[in-house]
């Protein structure tokens, strides 16, 4: 890593819905401040940077001394919100006193299949769903306004199909058909086991997805939501964003970015050099 004094920026859609909703980002950058291999790369802070909640995109290069910054886009796919990115950070005040690097988003890191696999097969073992009375379904957030926001989902859905033999997996979305709705109505097996591919505690964890499934909705609710009746059981489980060991992987991320790529220009919108 250059000798430059280099910053970390996590940044994300974020919500608004409660005072909840963004605290597991707030939690993933202490963990990184926390950890050791932070230090052992040289950086000097890190930040959550949000489009909805604090501290904004269009402010956190003011809480940051002046050097190179490295954003992880902490988003699960490459979709409408990460071309957003560049001209969000370009509006800090004293964004010319950065150089600006940006890694790839975290949904499309080549460990998820495996932590996702990982999950499903200890619920599937915790609650004793038979495979071939389960669907997995794995919903995404998807937008019509950018035709590839979905793909990591589909992506994602397509790879877990092959490690799972006779285990049935659909894909769902909340703002792309099919919606989580529509699939959540079409299920014919006793079980299902939902896993959101979203990232932190809004109302689309929370509100949205266990709506789409029956399940009890609400800005308190902890995972893993289990329901089980005389018809079978529906157990939706935390969004991947919130797994477990998501800090080394933005410091891998981060470092690989800062030392193999060139800067961004803030003044273009499109998707980052990596």
């Amino acid at each position: 890593m250059p000798d430059r004094l280099c910053s970390l920026v996590l940044a994300a859609h974020g919500s608004l819905d409660s005072e909840n909703s963004n605290q597991p980002l707030h939690d993933l950058a202490q963990s990184i401040a926390d950890s050791p291999q932070f230090a052992a790369g040289k950086f000097q802070a890190v930040r959550p940077a949000f489009l909805n909640g604090q501290p904004q995109m269009t402010h956190v290069l003011d809480t940051l001394p002046p050097g190179d910054v490295v954003i992880v886009p902490v988003m699960t796919s490459e979709g409408y919100y990460l071309k957003k990115l560049p001209a969000k950070f370009a509006e800090n005040r004293n964004a010319d006193q950065f150089r600006i690097f940006m890694t790839p988003v975290l949904g499309v890191h080549p460990s998820i299949p495996e932590r996702v696999s990982h999950r499903i097969s200890r619920l599937l073992n915790k609650y004793e769903l038979p495979i071939s009375e389960t669907t997995v379904v794995i919903v995404g957030h998807g937008t019509r306004r950018n035709s590839t926001s979905g793909q990591s989902t589909i992506d994602l859905t397509q790879t877990l199909t092959t490690q799972f033999s006779g285990l049935k997996f659909e894909t769902a979305f909340l703002d792309q058909d099919p919606t989580a709705d529509q699939v959540a109505a079409n299920i014919r097996t006793r079980h299902t086991l939902v896993i959101p591919f979203l990232i932190s505690r809004g109302p689309h964890t929370t509100q949205d997805v266990p709506r789409a499934f029956g399940l009890p909705a609400g800005p308190d609710i902890q995972f893993p939501l289990v329901q089980h009746n005389e018809n079978g059981s529906c157990i939706c489980d935390l969004p991947v964003g919130m797994y477990p060991d998501w800090a080394t992987i933005c410091l891998q991320l981060a470092q690989k970015t800062i030392s193999g790529s060139e800067p961004i220009r803030l003044s273009s919108v499109g998707e980052p050099t990596t």
